[in-house]
């Protein structure tokens, strides 16, 4: 059987991801293995159209089809992102038509499932035949019982491709019929603020609605707005996950990614990102800036920041970029401030929808830079990233000292503290667990009620 492996790790065989595939080539020779290394490879692809059909050409081919990717920042690297739009750009999709695919990944199991959902996605706009993937924590190949398990599924796929299984669609095909937003008679406000405002966005003269979006938006904010364009900034390449960064948190890169990340992102107190969906997901010259972030290493530096999205396209039918968003403000500490899309027929809604998220920015900034709790993405977020960096201390450092210093190993507590160690023998006992289960309803009402009464009694005397 011919598989074809399309490697989105610009680390090429460097990479853990890689290794993976390796061992599944070890343990079934029988199968020839077709591997081109699309992250390392993307500058080529996208100049040369003959090696770019090549891959297109192995791909019709095939029997079977691998997405080998790490998870970068909630999704696939930018490199691979880049040749999927590659495809839809040259209408190259019929390439992939009823093929059986699968993808393969490795990551610290933070937001792989959106990574994962993206590419089953794809695989489907591509007319593919797509059945569920294997998501490994980087180091997990050391485990016997994980490469037994990659050794099924690798069976699995191989038995759906001999049989050429049809796969069930998750995700219907996009559609986008909205007029441009066009707003009308927006005077431009005073400043009479100071507060640091930045919109980061990848709009191109053609994109009308997101680029009238940002202009509303400067002009109804009644502060200085800062519009980073990243088109325009000397943004040299993709993260390629060499880890050069991670002893001291700075990339190898020499160009302007980091003063534009220290000096316009973090330091607003609000921000912007304004972008258009391409495909399922941003773009992949945005998806560059995301990927470039982990200079930063996993530091939930935008504690207070509002932050809001502008996004023109059918976000509506993107359930994976929109927990994407939500996710990215939540683990960073950010307040998710919402959401505005051009995906209305009245002009006259989205103006009001940006003066709504203007509105909401300026409150919290003012209301001691409110934050709203955190809901699971931020913290199953958060716990994934605090227990990633105590294992890889020695190898992220600078992460293991501002997790320590902002107190952010919180490691959980035993409920009752020290009483506990009383109470577990006595739960043993089904008289007295019966009878503290009716009590604890009462128990913990009264420790609600002295809460309250106190800030009551605080109240009254001011």
């Amino acid at each position: 059987m011919r598989i074809v492996v399309l490697n989105g790790s610009p680390r090429e065989t460097n990479s853990f991801t890689y290794q993976y595939l390796r061992y599944i080539e070890t343990n079934f020779p029988e199968h020839e293995y077709v591997v081109h290394h699309i992250g390392r490879k993307i500058k080529k692809i996208e100049k040369d159209q003959v090696y770019f059909d090549s891959i297109l050409k192995d791909i019709q081919a095939a029997d079977g089809v691998i997405w080998l990717y790490p998870v970068y920042i909630q999704l696939v690297p930018s490199q691979l992102k880049r040749f999927i739009e590659l495809v839809f750009e040259n209408n190259k999709q019929t390439y992939f038509k009823g093929k059986n695919a699968t993808s393969l990944s490795t990551s610290g199991k933070f937001y792989d499932h959106l990574a994962h959902y993206y590419i089953q996605a794809i695989s489907e706009d591509f007319g593919m035949n797509y059945s569920r993937g294997y998501s490994a924590e980087m180091m997990e190949l050391m485990k016997k019982d994980e490469r037994k398990r990659l050794r099924k599924f690798f069976l699995q796929f191989v038995i759906q491709c001999e049989n050429k299984t049809t796969t069930a669609n998750y995700y219907s095909p996009l559609t986008f019929n909205y007029p441009n937003y066009k707003p009308i008679n927006i005077e431009k406000q005073q400043k009479t603020k100071n507060y640091k405002v930045t919109v980061l966005t990848d709009a191109t003269k053609s994109d009308v609605s997101l680029n009238n979006m940002i202009d509303t938006f400067v002009k109804l904010m009644p502060c200085e707005v800062s519009v980073v364009n990243i088109n325009e900034a000397d943004i040299k390449g993709g993260c390629l996950g060499c880890l050069n960064c991670a002893a001291e948190n700075i990339c190898f890169y020499s160009d302007e990614y980091m003063d534009i990340f220290k000096q316009q992102i973090i330091a607003a107190d609000a921000l912007v990102y304004a972008f258009k969906t391409k495909d399922r997901y941003f773009s992949s010259k945005m998806k560059i800036y995301l990927d470039r972030a982990f200079f930063n290493g996993h530091r939930p530096v935008f504690m207070g920041q509002q932050q809001a999205y502008f996004v023109s396209g059918p976000l509506r039918q993107m359930p994976i970029l929109r927990e994407a968003l939500e996710g990215m403000s939540e683990v960073g500490r950010a307040n998710f401030v919402g959401i505005v899309t051009d995906e209305y027929e009245d002009s006259k809604k989205i103006t009001k929808l940006i003066q709504n998220a203007i509105d909401g920015m300026l409150w919290c900034i003012e209301n001691e830079k409110y934050v709203s709790p955190k809901t699971f993405l931020g913290v199953g977020g958060h716990k994934i990233f605090r227990d990633l960096i105590h294992t890889y201390q020695i190898v992220f450092p600078q992460d293991y000292r501002y997790y320590k210093k902002e107190k952010l190993f919180d490691w959980p507590k035993v409920f009752f503290g020290q009483f506990s160690i009383f109470l577990k023998p006595l739960m043993r006992i089904p008289s007295f667990r019966r009878r503290f289960f009716a009590m604890s309803g009462k128990y913990q009402t009264r420790l609600f009620d002295r809460v309250i009464k106190k800030e009551v009694t605080e109240k009254t005397k001011k």
